[in-house]
C-alpha cells in the first residue's frame, strides 16, 4: 500500500507561523504608525483613538471572516498570498496617499465624524487584508481544530504585540512615521516568499519598502525643522521676522517669538502682567512648548523665578536650540500632572498652557488635577490658564471655570484676542475690584498686557456648568466644538 504523499509546502510549521507573525507586527504597526498620521488632521483625542481601534477592529472581523471561508478550500494558498501583498503594498503606499486623503477628508468633514472616516480610509484595507492570514494559516495546518487556531492565534498575537512595541518605541520617534511604513511593510514580503508559489508575488511586495522610504525624504520640506519623538511631531517655521514652533499640526501654534523682541500680538503677550496678581514673582509654567510664556514674563519681571514643566524634551531642546530659551528658566521634564501631585515646591503664580495637538489633555482639566495645583500655591497665588476656544466659547470656558470653582474661591475670565480665553483663579478671595488694582500697579514693561486684562476680566459666568472630574469628562467633545462650532 502506497504511502500518502507528504503534506504540501504550505502546512509546514514555520511558513504558517512566519505568515501569521508577520501580518500580526505589520497590523499593528499599521495602528499605531495611523494614529500618528491622523493626528495633524483629527488630533490626538479620545475619538480619533476610538475611530481607529474602532475600524480596525470593524475590518478584522470581516478579514477573519473572509479567511475562514477560504481557509480549507483550494484557494487558501493563493489568498494566503495574496493577502500578505496587500498588507506590504498598504504599507508602501500610505506614506503617499494617506495624508492627501486625510487632508481631504478633514476639510469636508467635522472631526469626530473625520476621524472614522479616515481611519477606514487608511486602515480599513490592510486591517481585512491582515486579518485574513491568521484563519487561512490555521486552515492550512497539519493540525485541526481548536489546536491549529489556538497556536496560529498565538503566534499572530505575538507578532501583533511585537509590532506594537517596535512601532512606538523605535520606528516613530527614531526614524520617522513613513520610514515605519517601510518597517511595516518588510515582514509581509518575507513571509510571502516562503508561502508555496510566493516568491515573485514577494518580489513585488518588497518594492513597497523603498517606495514608503522614499515618502520620508520629503518630511520637513519648507520647515526649518522637523522631528518625531514618541510625544510628538515637531516642526518649526522661520523667517526673516518671527519663528514659530508647532506640534503635530501646523495650524495650531505652541510658541512664537519674534526676532526684534516685541509683542507677538497673541495671547502669550497677556502672561507678562500676570505677577501683578501675586504676592511674588515664583513662577511655574505647565506647558513650557519654545519658551514664549517665560520670556514674556521676564520682560517685565527680570527678578522672576520661573520653573518650566515640558513633557517631551525634545520640545525643551529645541527651546533652547532655536527659540532663545532663557538660561534664567529652570526646567523640569515630566508630565504637568504628576509635577503638581508630587512637587513640594510652592509657587506664586502657576500658569496652565497645556494642550496636546490641539485637545486639553482631559486629565490636566478636571477638579482632581485643579486640587493638586492649589497645593502647589503659596498663600495670594494665583492661576492662570489658557483656554482656546474661537467658535464656542462656553463649550470650554464655562465647564472649565466651574471646575475651577470646585477648588478656588475665585474664578475671572479675560479675553486675549483670538479665540484665546484667560482664566484666572484665585488660592483666596478676590473681589474684581482688587485685581483691577493690582493691574493697575503693574511695572511699566507690564502695562500694556495689564490694560488689555482690565479691558475684559470679569468674573467667570459658571451657573448650570458641568464640573469636570477625572471620573467623567467630556472634554474632548467640547474640545471639537470650541475649536470648529461643532
Amino acid at each position: 500500500m502506497t504511502q500518502p504523499a507528504p503534506p504540501t509546502s504550505p502546512t509546514r510549521p514555520y511558513a504558517l507561523a512566519a505568515a501569521a507573525f508577520a501580518a500580526g507586527w505589520s497590523l499593528m504597526m499599521m495602528e499605531i504608525l495611523g494614529g500618528r498620521l491622523m493626528a495633524p488632521h483629527f488630533g490626538y483625542s479620545v475619538y480619533q483613538w476610538g475611530a481607529v481601534i474602532g475600524v480596525v477592529m470593524a475590518f478584522m472581523a470581516a478579514g477573519y471572516w473572509a479567511g475562514g471561508q477560504v481557509g480549507d478550500g483550494p484557494k487558501a494558498v493563493p489568498a494566503l498570498r495574496f493577502a500578505l501583498l496587500a498588507g506590504a503594498l498598504a504599507a508602501g503606499l500610505t506614506p503617499w496617499l494617506g495624508r492627501p486623503m486625510l487632508a481631504d477628508v478633514a476639510e469636508r468633514m467635522n472631526p469626530a465624524e473625520g476621524s472614522v472616516f479616515g481611519a477606514a480610509l487608511v486602515l480599513g484595507a490592510p486591517s481585512f487584508a491582515l486579518a485574513m492570514v491568521s484563519p487561512i494559516c490555521a486552515g492550512l495546518s497539519a493540525l485541526s481544530g481548536a489546536a491549529a487556531a489556538g497556536r496560529i492565534y498565538a503566534v499572530g498575537t505575538l507578532g501583533s504585540i511585537g509590532g506594537t512595541f517596535f512601532a512606538a518605541f523605535y520606528a516613530i520617534p527614531d526614524l520617522g512615521v513613513s520610514a515605519g511604513y517601510a518597517l511595516a511593510a518588510v515582514l509581509p514580503a518575507l513571509a510571502c516568499a516562503v508561502v508555496p508559489g510566493g516568491r515573485r508575488m514577494a518580489a513585488a511586495a518588497a518594492l513597497a519598502v523603498p517606495a514608503a522610504w522614499a515618502a520620508s525624504v520629503g518630511e520637513g520640506q519648507g520647515l526649518a525643522l522637523y522631528r518625531e519623538t514618541p510625544h510628538n511631531t515637531i516642526m518649526v517655521r522661520e523667517d526673516a521676522h518671527e519663528i514659530r514652533l508647532h506640534l503635530n499640526v501646523l495650524w495650531a501654534t505652541q510658541s512664537r517669538v519674534r526676532k526684534d523682541g516685541g509683542p507677538t500680538g497673541l495671547y502669550y503677550d497677556l502672561f507678562t502682567a500676570t505677577p501683578a496678581l501675586t504676592n511674588g514673582t515664583r513662577v511655574l509654567v505647565l506647558g513650557l512648548a519654545g519658551g514664549a510664556v517665560p520670556r514674556s514674563i521676564l520682560t517685565a519681571w527680570p527678578g522672576a523665578d520661573v520653573l518650566g514643566v515640558e513633557l517631551d524634551p525634545a520640545v525643551v531642546d529645541v527651546a533652547r536650540e532655536r527659540f532663545g530659551l532663557d538660561p534664567r528658566v529652570r526646567v523640569a521634564v515630566e508630565d504637568a500632572r504628576r509635577h503638581v501631585e508630587t512637587s513640594a515646591e510652592q509657587h506664586d503664580l502657576i500658569i496652565v498652557d497645556l494642550y496636546s495637538t490641539a485637545v486639553i489633555p482631559f486629565f490636566t482639566a478636571t477638579r482632581e488635577f485643579f486640587a493638586a495645583v492649589e497645593r502647589r500655591l503659596a498663600p495670594g497665588g494665583v492661576v492662570v490658564m489658557n483656554v482656546v476656544s474661537p467658535f464656542d466659547r462656553d463649550a470650554l470656558v464655562g465647564p472649565l471655570a466651574a471646575t475651577q470653582e470646585a477648588v478656588f474661591p475665585s474664578v475671572y475670565v479675560a479675553d486675549a484676542g483670538r479665540g484665546n480665553w484667560l482664566l484666572i483663579a484665585t488660592k483666596e478671595t478676590r473681589t474684581l475690584d482688587e485685581l483691577r488694582v493690582r493691574l493697575e500697579h503693574a511695572p511699566e514693561a507690564a502695562a500694556y498686557a495689564a490694560s488689555q486684562l482690565l479691558a475684559t476680566l470679569a468674573p467667570a459666568e459658571t451657573a448650570g456648568q458641568p464640573v469636570l472630574t477625572d471620573d467623567r469628562s467630556d472634554i474632548d467633545l467640547r474640545s471639537l466644538a470650541a475649536l470648529y462650532g461643532h
